[in-house]
């Protein structure tokens, strides 16, 4: 685990763990996939941080919408199901 443990920060060990670094990649297309990924990952964490009831609210004062949470719900959806087949490549058939 690492020190600090905010969603990126496990993301970067999630990331490193299954391979998913840009270097072990070959195909430009996946590498600019994956980086879209980083970057979704400190989206979700900054909204969580700025607008949820685990925070309060942060300094930027915009009206989030049901949009706002479906597109949240839906990219953490795609990520999380993303990580876990490829944790279940890399652990083989059962």
């Amino acid at each position: 685990m690492p020190a600090k443990q905010t969603i990126s920060d496990l993301y970067k060990i999630v990331r490193k763990d299954l391979g998913l670094e840009p270097t072990n990649i070959g195909d430009q297309d996946i590498i600019q996939i994956l980086s879209g990924f980083t970057s979704t990952v400190a989206g979700i964490g900054a909204l969580r941080t700025h607008k949820s009831s685990a925070h309060g609210h942060g300094r930027n004062s915009y009206c989030l919408e049901g949009r706002h949470a479906r597109l949240a719900i839906n990219a953490a959806h795609t990520l999380a199901l993303f990580i876990l087949e490829a944790w279940a490549q890399r652990r083989g058939p059962s």
